[in-house]
C-alpha cells in the first residue's frame, strides 16, 4: 500500500474542482491506497460532495509546510515516510513533501515556477493513476549495494534476470527509450530510484554534488539521456542545486572503446577509461569536501565507479557514491587507483597506479524485481 497526499489547490483547475483529478484520487483509494487532502485551512465546501462514498479523507494541519503532518500520517498508517507520495502544485505542497521526507511529484497543471521546475511530474490525472498502479507492487530497495573504503555502489535492477540475450548496449537502448518516451513509466522509474535514495537518507546528506559518468563518445554538453534523468532525480531526492544543466561533471576528451562491445578486451583494466576522461575544470572549486553521487546506466565489472572515485577523491571529494540503474552478474570489482597528475586535465599512462583490485563485497535483495524490470521493458 502507498499513501497519496495532496492539497485542495491541486484539485482546483480554472477556479473549479476538476472531476478527472477527483476521480483519479477516488480510484487510487479504491485500489487500497490511503488518499488524503491536506490544508492549513478548513475543509472546502465542495469536498464532501466531491468525495462522497469514497475513503478519501480531509486533514487540517497548521503549518503543514514543516512536514510534520507527513510523519503523523506515516505513523498512523504504520508506514515509512518514503511510502507517501505528495502531489504538489505550489511551494507549500513542495515544502511539506521535502520536509516530511515523502516522494515529491509535481502536477503539470501547476502555475508555481518552483513546482514546474521539479523533475518528477505528471501531465494528467490518468498518468497519476498509472503511476500508482506501476509503483504499488514495489516495496523493495536496491537490488545490490556495497560499501568499500573509497566508494560505495548501488544498483536498482538485476539485469541478469532479464535473460542471457540482454547486453549492456541493449539495456542502454531500453533505458534511452524509456526516458525519451516520458510518461508514467519514466515517472515510476524516477520515483522508485528517488525512494531508494530517500531510504538511504540522501536528502539529509550534507554538501551533495550530482554527476553522470560519461558515455564512450560523450559530446560533453550534458545532453546524454542519463543527464536529464539525473537532473530530474536530484530535484526530488535532495535540495541541492549544484551541477549546472549543460555543464557535465566529467569530460570525455577522447572517445573510449566500448568495452562491452569488444569480447577480446580486458574488461577489468581501467586504463582505457582513466586516459580518456577528466573532471570538468569549471567545478574545480566546488568538488572539494563534497559527497558526490555518480549515476551510470549499468555496471558489470565496476570500472566506471572505480575511475570516477579516483578522479573525485584526487580532487578532494569527501565521498563517492555510485548509483547504477542496472547490474549484470556478480563480477564487479573494487579498485583503489591513485592519480599522480591533475584530475582536471587528461591523465596519461604512467600517471596513475592501481594499488588494489579485489571483488566488491555487497549484498543483494530480489524484492519486487519483476515490478522494476517492467519499468524498462
Amino acid at each position: 500500500m502507498l499513501a497519496l497526499i495532496t492539497s485542495p489547490s491541486a484539485i482546483i483547475v480554472k477556479g473549479q474542482p476538476d472531476a478527472k483529478i477527483i476521480q483519479a484520487l477516488i480510484n487510487s483509494s479504491a485500489q487500497g491506497n490511503a488518499v488524503g487532502v491536506v490544508s492549513n485551512h478548513v475543509k472546502p465546501d465542495w469536498f464532501d460532495a466531491a468525495f462522497s462514498g469514497s475513503k478519501v479523507i480531509f486533514l487540517k494541519a497548521e503549518a503543514r509546510q514543516n512536514g510534520a503532518v507527513i510523519t503523523e500520517i506515516a505513523k498512523k498508517l504504520n508506514m515509512p515516510n518514503y511510502d507517501i507520495l505528495v502531489l504538489a502544485v505550489n511551494t507549500v505542497d513542495m515544502q511539506m513533501a521535502k520536509n516530511g521526507r515523502a516522494v515529491l511529484i509535481a502536477a503539470d497543471w501547476a502555475s508555481d515556477a518552483a513546482v514546474r521546475g521539479l523533475g518528477i511530474k505528471i501531465s494528467s490525472p490518468q498518468e497519476l493513476q498509472d503511476l500508482i498502479t506501476m509503483t504499488n507492487g514495489w516495496n523493495g530497495h536496491w537490488w545490490y549495494e556495497g560499501q568499500e573504503k573509497n566508494y560505495s555502489v548501488k544498483a536498482l535492477v538485476d539485469l541478469s534476470g532479464y535473460g542471457k540475450e540482454l547486453t549492456q548496449q541493449l539495456f542502454a537502448s531500453k533505458l534511452t527509450t524509456t526516458v525519451k518516451n516520458g510518461g508514467s513509466r519514466l515517472t515510476a522509474l524516477l520515483i522508485v530510484t528517488a525512494r531508494s535514495l530517500l531510504i538511504d537518507g540522501v536528502d539529509n546528506a550534507q554538501q551533495l554534488f550530482w554527476g553522470v559518468y560519461p558515455s564512450s563518445k560523450s559530446a560533453n554538453d550534458d545532453s546524454e539521456v542519463l543527464s536529464e534523468f539525473t537532473h530530474r532525480l536530484r530535484t526530488t531526492a535532495s535540495r541541492v542545486r549544484l551541477a549546472k544543466v549543460g555543464e557535465p561533471l566529467f569530460i570525455r576528451h577522447t572517445a573510449s572503446e566500448k568495452r562491452s562491445a569488444n569480447k577480446n578486451a580486458n574488461r577489468t583494466d581501467p586504463t582505457g577509461q582513466i586516459t580518456t576522461i577528466h573532471l570538468n575544470p569549471n567545478y574545480k572549486a566546488q568538488i572539494k569536501g563534497r559527497n558526490v553521487i555518480v549515476i551510470d546506466d549499468c555496471t558489470t565489472y565496476g570500472i566506471s565507479f572505480a575511475v570516477a572515485s579516483a578522479f573525485l577523491l584526487a580532487a578532494g571529494a569527501l565521498s563517492v557514491n555510485g548509483v547504477a540503474l542496472g547490474k549484470f552478474g556478480n563480477q564487479m570489482g573494487y579498485y583503489e587507483i591513485i592519480l599522480s597528475s591533475d584530475p582536471f586535465k587528461p591523465i596519461a599512462e604512467g600517471q596513475f597506479t592501481v594499488t588494489k583490485q579485489t571483488a566488491f563485497n555487497g549484498k543483494t535483495d530480489g524484492t519486487a524485481q519483476k515490478v522494476l524490470q517492467a519499468l524498462i521493458p
